[in-house]
Order: C-alpha cells, then sequence, then structure tokens
C-alpha cells in the first residue's frame, strides 16, 4: 500500500491535521502536521450553536490543510468531527464544507472517538493494562485497555473550555477557592456513574493526552526544574493549579510553558484533570503526544488490512524512515548485534531477556536519526527525538531505554555509576553498558555500509575475548576501529578484546 492520506481532526478547541505517506509494511512515515485554534466550543458553550465568525474559520483551515494535503500528494483526505461539531444545532454546515473542500468527514460519538483515540495513544495492543485520559475542550474520554481488549470506554461531558465558557464565570481574574470547587463538583458529577466500575477493573499504569495534559505536564517539569514533560504527579498537579487559580489570565500567560493560547482555558482543563486523578486514585500520569489524528492513521492502516502482529518494529521503521536513515546499513547493524548479542549470551557474558533483545535491534535502525543535526550533538538529537516520539507499542520507560541504547552506540559509553544509569538498577545499568557496547562493535564492523561483515564468532577466555570477522571483502578500516575501543571494551566486560578476520573471498 504505498499513497499519502490526509487525516484532520476537527476538535473542540483546534483543527490538527496529519498527513501520512504509507509504505508497504510499515506504519507509514508523516510528512507534515499542523493545527489551528479554531475554538469552536467558545461559542458553542456560551450561546448554544457555533457561530457563524467560527465557521467561516473553520471553512478557511479546511481549504487551506485540504490544499496542503494535496501539495503533498494526498490521495484522500479523511476527517473525524467530535464533540463541539456533534453538539452543534447546525452540524451539517461543517459536513458541507467538507465536502466542498474535497474532505470525507465523519461525525463521531464518543464512543467512536474513545476508540480511536486508543488506537493513536496505545496502538491495537496495550501492553499492560492502561488507564487512558484524553482530556479534549468538549468532552473527556476514558478508557481502559489491556492486551487487545478494551475493558470499558467512556465519554464523559467534561472539557477544557466546556468548564472555562460553560458556566457564566468570568475568567479574566484571579480564581476563587469556590469557583474552582464548583468546577471540580461538575466533573464529579459527570464521572460519578464510572468511577466505581473503574476502580473495579484496576489499572497498572495512567496515560494522558492531549493539548492540556501536555501543557500542564510541561509546566509541572517547569517548576520541578527537570524539563522531563513526560508525566507528572497528582501532587504536583495540585500546586500548580493552586499556583495558577491565584493569576489572573495575563499572569498566567507569562508562567512557564502555559504561554497565551492555554491561559483562559488552563483552569477549566486542569480542574477536570485534577478531579478525575482524585477520583480514579491516578498518583502518576505518563504523556503521550500522539491522539485521535494518530489513531485515524492506525484505523485506516487495520481497514486496508495491515496486519497488527508486529506493531513494534512497524513503528520503528516509520521513525527511521522520517529522518531518512541509511536502511541498509540500520539493517546490516541489526543483524549484527543481534547475533553478538546471541553469542556473548551464550559466554555468559549478558544476560538473556527477550526485551533486551528487542530493544538492541530497534536500537539499531534508530541509532542515525540524530544525523540530520550535523556533526554536533547527534547523541542529544537521536534521544530526544526517541523520546519524542511516542513509539505505537512502547511503554515510556522503554523508550527512554531504547533512546539511552542507540546514543550510547555512537558515542562514549560512561562508566557503571555515573548518573546515567541513575534510573536503573545496577544489574540493569550493566546491561544497557554492555548492549550498547554491543551496538557499537556491530556498527563499526559495518563501518564500510556495504555488509562486508558475513557472519561473527565469538571465543571467550580468562582474561581476553576473540571477536572473529567473517568477511567478503575488506575490513580493514572496521579492525582498525574496533580495535581502537578496546579500552573501553576492557572497562565494560572486564576482559581485553582481540579481533580477527577470515577472508571468505579470498
Amino acid at each position: 500500500m504505498d499513497r499519502t492520506v490526509g487525516f484532520i481532526d476537527v476538535g473542540t478547541n483546534s483543527v490538527h491535521m496529519l498527513v501520512v505517506r504509507f509504505y508497504e509494511g510499515t506504519m507509514g512515515t508523516p510528512v507534515y502536521q499542523d493545527k489551528e485554534a479554531v475554538r469552536l466550543g467558545y461559542s458553542l458553550f456560551i450561546d448554544g450553536a457555533v457561530d457563524e465568525a467560527t465557521i467561516d474559520k473553520t471553512d478557511k483551515v479546511l481549504g487551506s490543510f485540504a490544499a496542503i494535503a494535496r501539495s503533498y500528494g494526498a490521495e484522500e483526505i479523511l476527517a473525524c468531527a467530535t464533540c463541539a461539531v456533534r453538539e452543534s444545532p447546525n452540524a451539517d454546515r461543517f459536513l458541507e464544507i467538507a465536502r466542498k473542500h474535497g474532505i470525507k468527514m465523519e461525525i463521531i460519538d464518543g464512543t467512536e472517538e474513545a476508540r480511536i483515540t486508543r488506537l493513536g495513544v496505545l496502538g491495537p495492543v496495550s501492553p499492560r493494562r492502561t488507564l487512558l485520559m484524553d482530556i479534549g475542550g468538549g468532552s473527556t474520554e476514558i478508557t481502559i485497555a489491556d492486551g487487545e481488549k478494551d475493558l470499558m470506554s467512556a465519554s464523559l461531558k467534561v472539557g477544557a473550555l466546556r468548564l472555562t465558557f460553560g458556566h457564566g464565570f468570568s475568567n479574566n481574574h484571579r480564581i476563587e477557592p469556590e469557583k474552582y470547587d464548583f468546577l471540580r463538583r461538575c466533573v464529579d458529577t459527570e464521572a460519578a456513574g464510572i468511577t466505581g466500575k473503574i476502580k473495579e477493573i484496576g489499572f497498572e499504569t495512567a496515560v494522558g493526552s492531549s493539548g492540556t495534559l501536555m501543557t500542564l505536564a510541561a509546566a509541572c517539569a517547569a517548576r520541578r526544574g527537570d524539563g522531563d514533560d513526560s508525566y507528572f504527579t497528582y501532587t504536583e498537579l495540585e500546586s500548580l493549579m493552586r499556583s495558577l487559580c491565584r493569576l489572573g489570565t495575563k499572569q498566567r500567560a507569562k508562567m512557564a510553558k502555559i504561554g497565551p493560547s492555554r491561559a483562559d482555558i488552563i483552569i477549566g482543563g486542569g480542574a477536570a484533570a485534577e478531579e478525575l486523578m482524585f477520583l480514579f486514585g491516578i498518583n502518576r500520569m505518563e504523556i503521550s503526544g500522539n491522539g485521535l489524528r494518530e489513531g485515524m492513521r492506525m484505523d485506516y492502516l487495520i481497514k486496508n488490512g495491515w496486519e497488527t502482529s508486529d506493531i513494534r518494529s512497524s513503528s520503528v521503521y516509520s521513525l527511521a524512515g522520517r529522518f531518512s536513515t541509511d536502511r541498509e546499513h540500520g539493517e546490516n547493524v541489526k543483524r549484527l548485534a543481534l547475533e553478538l548479542y546471541g553469542l556473548f549470551t551464550k559466554a555468559g557474558l549478558v544476560e538473556e531477556r527477550d526485551v533486551v533483545r528487542d530493544l538492541i535491534a530497534h536500537a539499531a535502525v534508530l541509532a542515525e536519526v540524530g544525523a540530520v543535526a550535523g556533526r554536533r550533538n547527534k547523541g542529544d538529537l537521536t534521544s530526544l527525538i526517541i523520546r519524542r516520539s511516542a513509539l505505537t507499542g512502547f511503554e515510556p520507560d522503554e523508550l527512554d531505554t531504547l533512546a539511552l541504547l542507540a546514543t550510547l552506540c555512537r558515542g562514549p559509553i560512561p562508566p557503571l555509576g555515573s548518573k546515567t544509569y541513575s534510573s536503573y538498577t545496577p544489574q540493569m545499568g550493566t546491561t544497557i553498558a554492555k548492549c550498547a557496547m554491543i551496538l557499537k562493535l556491530a556498527d563499526i564492523a559495518d563501518r564500510g555500509r556495504d555488509g562486508a561483515v558475513e557472519s561473527l564468532t565469538v571465543s571467550n577466555h580468562p582474561d581476553c575475548l576473540t571477536i572473529g570477522l567473517v568477511a567478503k571483502s575488506d575490513v580493514s578500516l572496521a579492525l582498525w576501529k574496533m580495535e581502537s575501543v578496546s579500552d573501553e571494551f576492557r572497562r565494560i566486560f572486564g576482559r581485553n578484546l582481540h579481533v580477527a578476520v577470515r577472508e571468505s573471498y579470498q
């Protein structure tokens, strides 16, 4: 299936577009994405219908997005309209606008919105029992997913714009505790029908998506001081909301990571997040940058016969393709790294774990995604790209480890006990350092990027390890480079490294 498709999410706050170029055997490569804050919900929640000015703006945005998608070769453009459109009495106007621009638009209900969002954030198979929360402008979708099953799914009439503009309060000045408590009670009332069921089913981890939760995570990270916006805790959110309520809109806009586009609706969104975390017993919320439009992409793949059996590999290859990495070299490094890992485990040099083997394979493919940065800071960019990629099928901690492996295999590997491994157990830190060395050796073995090394051998001795390169052409450069990392190898594995070449081409 080689084609390009545009996916548009017509939301209550913003209209998002994702253009994806699909290649056979992958999840496709995003080639363009954009959003416009149209705020369909503003007039809807104040006056009961989306006003003409907002409809006109939506017309212009959809027309522009359709033209951009076609400039990238999109053969079809699909749109899902959510809460604001489905609740507006003039919803037909949006369908007419979509048809005018050649967009196939569907107005979806809350249950379908939850299903598609789950596909975008967790993929078709959730690796663990996960509660997914997506706080939009007009509604909040809640799903508990375990494997391929959705154990429960609900759409609540709770959202950042609905809570901000739907109750007749002025949001320009500081928010009195009584008003904020009222907003939380509104959330409590709406969630009353599902709270008991969620506690009965239970979940291992909670993941949040949407602009509201991403903004709250970024603001919590700024206050924490570490810049890690991949999560926030209930305690951090509670403290943040107390601070935000003491400020007017202009002051909120100046707070780190809030900004003017969220300053007027962050109180409503924060009240929803805080109350739902309290009700469901969520102490920590992991954050995903994916959402409905990524779910539309996944849904499109599935409906067109895409097999979901190896979703992790497919998402990895899609990311690598997006950054135009050398796929042949990545495949050679992957092949050699997995061969070395197998030989090293047999020799008792590293523990054998399926998840580790899997991460080695993916790190080999993604090690070059940061090469677009030029000669400096490639490793930092590689790590940032992988950590922020929200790769479908991976848990946040797996992405952290994947990013670390892909970075270390192209640069110096820090000594054990350094802060690089501080979030891991000593045993896992050792495994990561050893696997990074294995990846580095595999990368060096394909130094010529020609697949010259056909296979490898390992001979283990008490104070020395000999790696044999079975080569079909000259590998003298790889031999020299391997010898240059012998000190690093000795520090990590506690023995000398010797490299021998057997030339199969003679």
